[in-house]
């Protein structure tokens, strides 16, 4: 507990579930997911603030409380206001109070920086992590470039061995200041550790103990810098080749060989020692099973792009034709190979279940797909994606009445119209289309043409104005 609060008693507040509410809350709880279906997101505020208020640690209800209130808030909840009437020691005088106080900032400004810098505050003071994200995550969408905030973001992954989340906060960072030099080693950093940790790397100590030789720790971490020069990375593979012509077995060595020809966007040379590393690992590092699948994919679809280019400048050269065809075909098969070793390694990974059902899509294997998908669907992170991805299925095998079925099924799930909700709203209208009934593909058009006017090139303003011409 920090210095400041050590005297302090605070009230226990954990994080809940939609299961875990009372009664007369989930009856709240109803209400408000009807008046977002109904498009009536002011009552919806309302209501879920009323719920946030009692239910303090209901993450999912204050999630859906701050998208209806950027719904109903003027200029879509983007404001300039840096100061909202919340002073930031509230948080650490009164933090539950705070959880519910800042609501009433957030009601009419859900981006508020000092809300939500707030809200961070007190969520980590009383040790709730999630919703400490979730607050500073608030102001990162609500800025065009928030540098500032989006290090206070990776810090609080890094503290709470959130490294994954880190290195894409990271990243974000490096999309508008790719010279930054915390985002640039961070990112690298994050992501390696984000790595070791999902090989079991890591254990209780620091990663830096996992390494035998400190020395070639440090040498390695020297040498680890973004944008190497080509001749750089091949001197570097020259001495690596040295010592390894001394030890081949040297597992390190094989990993960093591995690293340089990545680097070098050898990805048939880097496939082959990711794989190598791998076996020498005695298969239990994940990771680097994954390079190799990675980089075995990235030496195909290489293939691809030059039989592409040799096609492009000869379009009439039915061998290259014919080659590219077989070559798409083995690469499919291929993925489709990696993905099904995978599941079967852990088949309650509905991450891999949705891999493997995107593979056999691309693969044309339809029907194989569908029941990976759909395993894939009871994933809440992976749910609409997977629904995406089945819809498609189903059009694919002439099912058009189940394609749409599906698709407005993961549309009436959504509320922010993002890229995936314009796509699926895209899709529903092709397939109405399709089935002819221009009426209802014309009313999935509008919703996307009334935020979208240049979507998909135009087309779907061409297909809107059309109809009134």
């Amino acid at each position: 507990m920090p210095a400041h609060a050590r005297n302090i008693q605070y009230v226990m507040i954990t994080l809940t579930t939609a299961n875990q509410l009372a009664p007369d809350q989930s009856a709240l709880w109803v209400k408000a997911q009807q008046a977002v279906q109904a498009k009536n997101y002011k009552y919806a505020v309302s209501i879920l603030k009323t719920l946030v208020k009692r239910v303090p640690g209901f993450l999912e209800g204050r999630k859906l409380l701050r998208a209806c209130a950027v719904k109903s808030a003027p200029e879509g909840g983007h404001k300039s206001s840096l100061f909202g009437g919340i002073r930031m020691t509230t948080s650490r005088k009164d933090p539950e109070s705070t959880l519910g106080n800042v609501e009433d900032t957030l009601e009419n400004d859900p981006y508020n920086i000092a809300a939500n810098e707030a809200l961070f505050a007190a969520a980590n003071e009383l040790g709730l992590t999630d919703l400490a994200s979730f607050a500073m995550e608030t102001i990162c969408q609500g800025q065009p470039k928030p540098k500032k905030h989006l290090h206070l973001l990776a810090n609080h992954y890094i503290q709470n061995e959130k490294f994954a989340e880190a290195a894409d906060a990271y990243r974000r960072i490096l999309e508008f200041d790719r010279a930054d030099p915390i985002a640039v080693r961070g990112e690298k950093d994050c992501a390696a550790r984000a790595s070791m940790k999902q090989g079991n790397w890591e254990g209780s100590g620091d990663f830096r103990t996992k390494m035998k030789d400190q020395n070639a720790t440090n040498e390695l971490e020297s040498q680890d810098k973004m944008g190497m020069t080509r001749a750089e990375l091949e001197a570097k593979l020259a001495g690596l080749s040295n010592e390894y012509a001394a030890n081949n077995a040297d597992l390190r060595v094989v990993k960093e060989i591995a690293s340089v020809y990545e680097q070098m966007e050898d990805y048939g040379n880097a496939y082959s020692f990711y794989a190598y590393a791998f076996e020498l690992s005695g298969q239990s590092d994940v990771a680097l099973n994954d390079h190799a699948v990675e980089m075995h994919q990235k030496a195909m679809t290489a293939e691809i792009e030059q039989l592409e280019q040799v096609l492009a400048a000869d379009p009439d050269n039915e061998e290259a034709k014919a080659q590219l065809a077989e070559r798409k075909k083995v690469v499919a098969e291929a993925v489709v190979a990696d993905a099904k070793a995978r599941v079967d390694a852990n088949p309650a990974d509905a991450q891999l279940q949705f891999k493997y059902g995107q593979a056999l899509f691309e693969a044309d294997r339809y029907s194989e797909a569908i029941p990976a998908l759909q395993r894939a669907r009871n994933n809440p992170n992976l749910r609409i994606k997977a629904m995406l991805m089945l819809g498609k299925c189903y059009h694919s095998k002439n099912m058009i009445d189940m394609a749409i079925r599906q698709l407005e099924e993961a549309n009436g799930e959504l509320i922010a119209m993002d890229e995936t909700k314009k796509e699926i709203l895209y899709n529903i209208g092709l397939l109405y289309e399709e089935a002819g009934n221009k009426e209802k593909a014309l009313e999935n058009f509008k919703v996307i043409y009334e935020v979208d006017y240049g979507y998909h090139n135009g087309e779907v303003a061409q297909k809107v104005e059309s109809a009134y011409s």
